[in-house]
């Protein structure tokens, strides 16, 4: 009984990422999402931020849609996404905004 626990629960954590809304890799992970947008306004202008997470332990830095429009100095946003790249535990995440 103690070994079918141990299964169980160990198959559920291994399952955990394929129950997210994107895409998840544990090894090795290169994807882009959407995040957000309407398309109202016609792109001019790019601004990114990222952060960095180490073997999801520690993570560091803002990937926020805010901290992008400001480093692309973007008063209108267009839309936004988020480009993941993960390769065995050390992650970077880069978060995009597009507009005016």
């Amino acid at each position: 009984m103690k070994k079918l626990l141990i299964t169980l629960g160990a198959l559920c954590i291994i399952s955990l990422p394929s129950m997210a809304s994107e895409p998840f890799g544990l090894i090795y992970q290169n994807t882009t999402h959407q995040l957000l947008g309407s398309g109202s306004v016609n792109p001019t202008k790019v601004g990114k931020s990222k952060s960095k997470c180490f073997f999801g332990l520690v993570a560091v830095g803002d990937c926020s849609v805010k901290t992008a429009m400001t480093n692309g100095k973007i008063k209108s946003l267009s839309h936004a996404d988020q480009h993941v790249k993960c390769i065995c535990g050390y992650r970077v995440i880069e978060t995009r905004a597009y507009g005016q």
